[in-house]
């Protein structure tokens, strides 16, 4: 059930609700992540497709989320923009082997949480039929004690071709309200955590911000209604950590982003890449020629 207000006014993450229709990609559907569901480092690195599900889960569950109950959600929901059910099957096995370690608060003090992301769940065999899935118990006693969170758009989330630039945007949108604040740093390890770099992958920070810090920060500048960047913080030639800087495009800038996105996915793709030059010209054969 959702919370009442705190006694310094703020109020529970429960309590918020999204905006529109957050299974249907081409509106502007929006989700409410909990920013203990943003801020966290996945064992098992999850895919682009794995976290565009999970969202949708936590969605569709949002209402009674704060429940120890058995969601429902029609498999043809989690499809997004793709035909068949062939990803659904596999992206579950991976949310429910994944451990993720979330930081909460007792007592006034910080201590880390290893929690399963996705508890059992029951998968019709029919085509068009439904899923059954439960969130752990301990998962939901974090949700209940949430006060920040994340507003997603789908329209944007189903736009990102790296899983990078996704993890990156949950994690701008949990701090783009912030007051006075559009800064934040983090060690390279941090940093590699929050972006689920996988172990072993990328472990050059010429690397890392070759393929991952610089294919997020592309794709974020061009989809989203904000700027983001990383300076490196060296100690003589070594970096020893990154900041993290963000901050609102103007109007024109954030039409830019929404244009871009309304576009076809061949030519959004194509205008991202710098291709749209190449882009062949299609001609309608059934409007009537001049004469």
């Amino acid at each position: 059930m959702p919370q009442p207000a705190l006694a310094d006014g703020s109020f529970r993450t429960l309590t918020q609700r999204g905006k529109g229709n957050p299974f249907n990609p081409s509106h502007y559907g929006e989700i409410v992540k909990p920013g203990e569901l943003v801020d966290i480092v996945e064992l098992s690195p999850l895919t682009l497709a794995d976290r565009r599900t999970y969202n949708l889960l936590i969605a569709n569950a949002w209402e009674r989320i704060g429940e120890p109950i058995v969601h429902r959600i029609a498999k043809s929901a989690l499809k997004g923009t793709h035909q068949g059910n062939e990803r659904i099957e596999a992206s579950l096995l991976r949310l429910m082997g994944t451990i993720a370690i979330v930081t909460i608060r007792k007592s006034g003090k910080s201590y880390k949480r290893r929690v399963q992301l996705l508890g059992p769940s029951d998968e019709s065999l029919e085509k068009d039929g439904f899923l059954h899935y439960r969130i752990p118990e301990e998962l939901i006693e974090i949700l209940r004690n949430s006060e920040v969170y994340a507003r997603l758009k789908t329209q944007v989330m189903y736009c990102f071709e790296s899983k990078y630039a996704l993890c990156l945007y949950e994690m701008i949108e949990r701090r783009i309200g912030l007051e006075y604040k559009q800064t934040e740093e983090f060690t390279i390890e941090e940093l590699r955590g929050l972006l689920n770099v996988p172990a072993g992958k990328l472990e050059r920070f010429a690397d890392l911000n070759k393929y991952c810090l610089k294919v997020a920060v592309e794709e974020i500048n061009k989809l989203c209604p904000f700027y983001v960047d990383f300076t490196p913080v060296k100690k003589g030639r070594k970096v020893e950590r990154i900041a993290l800087h963000w901050f609102p495009k103007t109007s024109s800038g954030k039409r830019d982003a929404q244009s871009l996105i309304d576009q076809h996915s061949v030519v959004r793709r194509a205008k991202m890449r710098g291709l749209a030059a190449e882009l062949p010209v299609l001609v309608d054969f059934s409007a009537p020629t001049e004469r």
